[in-house]
């Protein structure tokens, strides 16, 4: 593994706005294991301030809320929820880019 603890943490709490790497996580059986499911409560502490300023997808963080005090079945069975999170990804996304080009 390359990178340090912190810039892996960082990648795997914002891989959770993508819900086709939710759907993988799900279909491997992640989501039921008690030791992820430990994981997932402990990248709350990404909620501070000092870590979430590092945050390009802060949204995450809803996810991650989610995940952790939801029902997962419930969530990974939920259709329109990954449409949703897919298309307000794109548009974050493409809002992001578009305000990258205007400063250009």
């Amino acid at each position: 593994m390359s990178g340090s603890r912190f810039e892996r943490e960082l990648e795997f709490v914002q891989l959770l706005c993508n819900p086709e790497y939710l759907r993988w996580l799900a279909h491997e059986g992640y989501f039921e294991s008690e030791e992820f499911r430990s994981y997932l409560r402990y990248l709350e502490y990404w909620r501070r301030p000092e870590y979430s300023r590092f945050l390009s997808y802060p949204q995450c963080l809803a996810i991650l809320e989610r995940l952790n005090n939801g029902n997962v079945n419930d969530i990974m069975n939920n259709e329109s929820l990954f449409s949703a999170l897919g298309e307000q990804q794109y548009f974050i996304w493409l809002n992001k880019h578009r305000e990258d080009w205007n400063k250009q």
